[in-house]
């Protein structure tokens, strides 16, 4: 994917602005495009573990994990035969 880069204009408080200015060796538009990838990463990192965490159940008793994954197998099977795989 090819991807452009586009001129934005961006309102910042004038201390956070001085100490970007401060510690960004390559300038504020490429700390600032670092910072939001940044965390645009972290964002959908958390996005994906919700989604994890809230697909696998937890149980209290090995039984009740085992009733589970022999159901979805179950289903993994039927899905299997009707798709002829």
């Amino acid at each position: 994917m090819v991807s452009m880069t586009v001129r934005i204009n961006v309102t910042l408080d004038e201390t956070l602005l001085k100490e970007i200015k401060d510690v960004s060796e390559k300038g504020v538009s490429r700390y600032l495009a670092e910072a939001a990838a940044e965390k645009l990463r972290r964002a959908k990192a958390v996005k994906t573990l919700k989604v994890i965490r809230g697909s696998v159940p937890t149980f209290s008793k090995i039984d009740d994990s085992v009733g589970w994954v022999n159901k979805l197998r179950a289903s993994d099977e039927k899905r299997s035969k009707r798709l002829g795989v």
